[in-house]
């Protein structure tokens, strides 16, 4: 399968490549609907890391891309991510994204429960993904 996976940072850094490739097949033999895979982005960004209201990571829809900010996060924090941002792209190629106006939850009901959803699924298929591996 391939995976369109942009690393910024440099040789020696954390290889996410094989965790994120084994967490996609679990999506996909879980029957998720996810394809086509979005590309995904790797980001070391000092100004974002020093935010405590910066960016951790982010789905862009018109791209279909996923962003994933890594400076000073464990690497199991940026993979939860991932698996939240792969049930924002699903919620995306299922049409429920195009009506968000907002990226503020108390604005926006609809929003409220797309964060929700991305949050419960995406945490869940990351811990039953995780059980796989460590079982």
């Amino acid at each position: 399968m391939p995976i369109s996976l942009s690393d910024e940072e440099p040789t020696g850094r954390f290889d996410y490549t094989p965790y994120i490739g084994s967490l996609l097949e679990y999506m996909l033999d879980e029957n998720m609907k996810i394809t086509p895979i979005p590309e995904v982005k790797i980001k070391r960004d000092p100004v974002e890391s020093s935010d405590f209201f910066g960016k951790t990571a982010y789905y862009d829809q018109t791209k279909k891309e996923v962003v994933l900010y890594v400076e000073g996060r464990h690497p199991k924090d940026v993979m939860r991510s991932f698996a939240h941002e792969m049930i924002h792209h699903k919620q995306n190629l299922e049409g429920r994204l195009s009506n968000i106006t907002t990226s503020n939850t108390n604005e926006d009901s609809s929003l409220l429960e797309i964060e929700k959803e991305a949050y419960l699924e995406g945490n869940i298929t990351f811990r039953n993904w995780e059980d796989s591996i460590k079982n």
